[in-house]
């Protein structure tokens, strides 16, 4: 049966056309609030930077993109990252994710400085290392947060790394964390992140090795008195998206996500790591005196860990990696 469109009915489209042109922009999108999940206490610089991203995003989206922020409420990192797979979560953000790709990158002595770290993850080593987040939970690697040293926290002090030979240290389940730990004799003693006030308490531990700025927002200050200001490893928090949460966004919302977060890590999280340091550590001596502040010769760690980086960096992305590594 043929169709007759007259001209009333064709200017009547045609108008309708241009009115839908000129809606406002974010019409076409249905409001979406993103569930983003981290272990660790809401004032620690990871989700303070992530609050900013989500009102960031949502002045961008004029409100319909942002994210529900849920810091140490739902568990453990790998709860949170099976909570991702699971489809319950939609972003997660962490130093965990039980790949050996991200892990021996917590090895001490791994990375030169933040900057250097920032041109491998921007290598093919970081795309490699990405590539599994996918494999392993259906997740897209949105991006790293550099969030400074991973620092020992101490109930008594030490004048030497050599000391914490016997010594029961509470480590992620991260294996460059555990094997740099193992390298000076200590006993790596993996305990949740959300536990880890109460095992120092209690003396489970003898210490822990994590990133100073949650170590401050959890105040484990008040339970460990000693830190070492040298860094022992640097803390990268891995920010994902699952795939699912992904690709139900429009490509200009993917878009606007991933672009703010490269664009705010460089000052909110990697800048503000650098310049929350030493406010942390006059935080952690304003609790404990200045004597808690313990400042070991850590200048050859690099040096004396590179049998081990280069073991494990050779292992997990193949032969001569570690060499292509130090020469970003």
């Amino acid at each position: 049966m043929p169709i007759n469109l007259t001209r009333r009915t064709m200017l009547q489209l045609a108008g309708a056309g241009a009115a839908a042109l000129t809606l406002p922009a974010g019409m076409a999108h249905a409001a979406t609030k993103l569930r983003y999940g981290n272990a660790g206490n809401p004032t620690s610089l990871s989700n303070v930077f992530n609050q900013k991203l989500s009102d960031a995003i949502a002045a961008k989206t004029k409100g319909e993109l942002s994210m529900e922020i849920f810091a140490g409420s739902l568990g453990g990192e790998q709860k949170l990252l099976d909570s991702m797979s699971l489809g319950s979560l939609d972003m997660y953000n962490g130093a965990y994710t039980g790949t050996r790709e991200f892990d021996i990158l917590y090895s001490p002595g791994f990375f030169r400085d933040g900057v250097h770290a920032k041109a491998v993850i921007d290598s093919e080593i970081g795309a490699k290392a990405s590539a599994v987040l996918g494999d392993r939970y259906g997740a897209r690697l949105l991006g790293v947060g550099r969030l400074g040293g991973y620092n020992l926290m101490l109930r008594k002090p030490i004048s030497s790394l050599s000391e914490l030979k016997g010594l029961k240290i509470r480590s992620a389940q991260i294996e460059g964390c555990i094997e740099g730990l193992k390298h000076f004799g200590a006993i790596p003693t993996p305990i949740p992140f959300n536990e880890i006030y109460l095992a120092v308490q209690q003396g489970i531990v003898d210490g822990v090795l994590t990133a100073l700025s949650p170590g401050v927002a959890g105040k484990f200050y008040e339970v460990a008195k000693y830190v070492v200001e040298a860094d022992f490893g640097l803390a990268l928090d891995k920010e994902a998206i699952s795939v699912a949460s992904w690709n139900a966004l429009s490509p200009d919302y993917q878009q606007i996500l991933a672009t703010t977060f490269t664009e705010m890590e460089e000052t909110d999280y990697y800048g503000a790591s650098i310049g929350g340091k030493q406010k942390d550590l006059g935080i952690w001596s304003g609790a404990n005196g200045a004597d808690s502040i313990l400042k070991l010769d850590a200048a050859s760690l690099a040096k004396d860990l590179e049998p081990l980086n280069r073991r494990l960096a050779d292992e997990v992305y193949g032969a001569g990696a570690w060499d292509k590594i130090k020469a970003l």
